[in-house]
């Protein structure tokens, strides 16, 4: 890994607006392709091993375009079911001072990372079956019948900046390490949290809501079973993967299956889960 980190990402990264060259070309592709205006840490982060981002992108980019990545994230995500609770009423957020404007800014970033992130997994799921010499799912633990793909449109609006812990204010990036730290899993600190610290208020609230199943085995029990669907749906792909023109050397592919299992079994399976239930909490 070369780049330097000034980006306050928690593993070495290339930020996008730092990308030039093919890294930036393989940015633009991943958010056309993903239509979703932000490209995910862990994507910043394989820009980091030398052709990691190229191998990775060129050996799933046809599953996209035909639409089995997306097939078996739209069942992911359709198999996360938020336990039934009260959520945050109209009012609530309302008198913290949240209009109407930040609450469709806050809902297309909830529905941004709930989307990549399903997506995010099964690719990642797909590339580790790779590495790991795996070619068929043949063998995988049985999961329903996976839907056709529906198409979903594209997620408009503007990511906000990408705040660093730094440039919170010290409560507020209190605040997001503890909510990163529901569902442990907390060695990588989730961007979306970073993207919300623009509104504190909402997070206080997001606090309230979800802390309580970080105290008990319910929420460590639901990212356990996203976790083993999201496997066997990656499973299911793994014949369909191409072999890219980028070659990687025996150290990068190392280096490489370490950080996607970190990711796919940290904080990618976590959120996965999470951000449903915090979906579920908004008004609607």
């Amino acid at each position: 890994m070369t780049a330097a980190n000034t980006s306050g990402d928690p593993v070495p990264a290339i930020p996008e607006a730092d990308a030039t060259g093919d890294v930036a070309k393989i940015y633009a592709d991943i958010r056309a392709t993903q239509q979703a205006p932000v490209v995910n840490l862990i994507w910043r982060h394989l820009a980091t091993f030398p052709n990691g981002l190229a191998w990775a992108w060129e050996s799933l980019k046809p599953l996209y375009h035909s639409n089995s990545i997306r097939a078996e994230a739209a069942a992911l995500r359709a198999s996360v079911q938020p336990p039934a609770f009260k959520g945050l009423s109209p009012t609530a957020l309302t008198s913290v001072g949240l209009s109407a404007s930040d609450l469709a800014h806050i809902t297309m970033i909830l529905h941004t990372y709930e989307r990549s992130n399903a997506t995010n997994m099964i690719a990642l799921g797909t590339l580790l079956n790779r590495l790991n010499g795996a070619s068929s799912g043949a063998d995988a633990t049985p999961v329903p019948d996976t839907p056709p793909y529906q198409p979903e449109a594209p997620i408009d609006g503007e990511m906000p900046t990408l705040l660093t812990l730094d440039a919170m204010a010290r409560p507020v990036a209190a605040l997001v390490l503890d909510l990163n730290r529901i569902g442990a899993r907390d060695e990588i600190l989730a961007s979306m949290y970073r993207h919300l610290a623009h509104w504190p208020a909402y997070l206080t609230l997001v606090h309230t809501v979800i802390a309580p199943y970080g105290v008990n085995d319910k929420l460590e029990q639901l990212i356990k079973n996203v976790t083993a669907n999201a496997q066997t749906r990656a499973a299911r792909l793994n014949a369909q993967l191409t072999d890219p023109t980028t070659t990687l050397s025996p150290g990068v592919k190392r280096q490489l299956g370490t950080a996607l299992a970190e990711f796919f079994h940290g904080p990618i399976c976590k959120m996965v889960t999470i951000v449903p239930l915090i979906r579920h909490a908004m008004p609607g």
